[in-house]
């Protein structure tokens, strides 16, 4: 879950289960976010708005809307809703059921220790909520800018206020070379030591000329620094998860 927009949380979404399946190890990701932008990163058309959404809204099954990668990436769009009024149906449609993504995933016959990725939205809240009820562990993705420190603490508090799933913050896009980021690195660090991932992301151009080719940066810059950090936080996270870990 991004602390702020334009975090990079669905980048990250992206890029850890690319880590995890390099790992041999199974992942479902799942888009809870309106902008439906993480199906790009699985090379979906940028014109297809088929998704769970839609599907939800036309009363057939969420998990209809499935997907497989060229590469064999298992994942599930949002989708592309008409306007805002299908969105505000969709939320009430969920309301009643504050763990209906808990229970979907749980019915799904997934293969033993699958981890399933979702990206999360800052809102609406009703989205937001039923990621984090579902969810094992919240990794609040944070930029180096003051206001995504700021934001972590309002989040941390939410999360929190629910059922208490693991919540860790991860610090992305940061260049040791900037003042300004170091500072929020040693802010993070110290305000919030106990939660705060021992990896970070660097800021990495890789990232960026990897999605213009709808490409994760495994496949673009396998060599970057971004790729080594992501692996570097697939393998920290699983450790941290324990290896029977359901969902992420």
């Amino acid at each position: 879950m991004g602390t702020v927009g334009g975090a990079g949380a669905t980048t990250v979404a992206a890029h850890l289960s690319k880590a995890l399946a390099a790992q041999r190890r199974h992942t479902l990701t799942v888009d809870c976010c309106t902008e439906n932008v993480l199906r790009l990163y699985f090379g979906m058309s940028f014109q297809d708005g088929f998704g769970f959404a839609p599907n939800l809204l036309d009363g057939k099954e969420w998990h209809e809307a499935a997907y497989r990668s060229s590469d064999g990436m298992e994942f599930i769009p949002f989708g592309q809703l008409r306007n805002d009024q299908e969105l505000e149906t969709l939320l009430e449609k969920l309301k009643p059921q504050p763990k209906w993504l808990r229970t979907q995933l749980a019915n799904l016959q997934m293969p033993p220790a699958t981890v399933v990725i979702c990206d999360c939205p800052r809102m609406p809240a009703g989205l937001r909520e039923q990621v984090i009820w579902a969810a094992d562990l919240v990794l609040m993705v944070a930029a180096p800018e003051a206001v995504s420190f700021a934001a972590v603490t309002h989040f941390s508090d939410k999360v929190a206020r629910l059922h208490g799933p693991q919540t860790l913050v991860l610090l992305n896009g940061f260049d040791p070379a900037r003042q300004l980021d170091r500072d929020i690195a040693v802010l993070l660090r110290t305000e919030h030591q106990d939660i705060f991932s021992p990896v970070v992301i660097h800021r990495d151009e890789s990232v960026r000329e990897a999605f213009a080719c709808k490409k994760t940066v495994f496949d673009f810059a396998p060599s970057s620094q971004a790729a080594y950090d992501f692996g570097a936080l697939a393998t920290w996270l699983l450790a941290r998860l324990g290896h029977d870990a359901k969902a992420a």
